[in-house]
């Protein structure tokens, strides 16, 4: 990951925690649905505590074209960062 994105992916991480019952080591390549085998309702809520972290929306076109943890990363700098 780039130096800029590098404290968004691991506030991320971190975030991603109380999804990650089994422990799996996350990586910018961790399918978040696949991998961590998190729920269309968990994604939700996952979403919303990211919005809420980072103080932004992210939009639901955007939403449905994360599919990795890096996807995700890329998207809150991308928006956080037009703020």
């Amino acid at each position: 990951m780039q130096n800029d994105v590098e404290p968004i992916f691991q506030r991320t991480c971190a975030l991603l925690q109380p999804f990650n019952p089994r422990g799996i080591e996350i990586s910018p390549d961790t399918d978040i649905t696949g991998d961590l085998e998190i729920d269309s309702v968990a994604v939700l809520d996952l979403i919303m505590e990211v919005e809420d972290e980072y103080g932004i929306s992210l939009p639901m076109n955007l939403i449905s074209e994360i599919r990795t943890v890096g996807d995700l990363v890329r998207a809150i700098h991308q928006i956080a960062g037009a703020k």
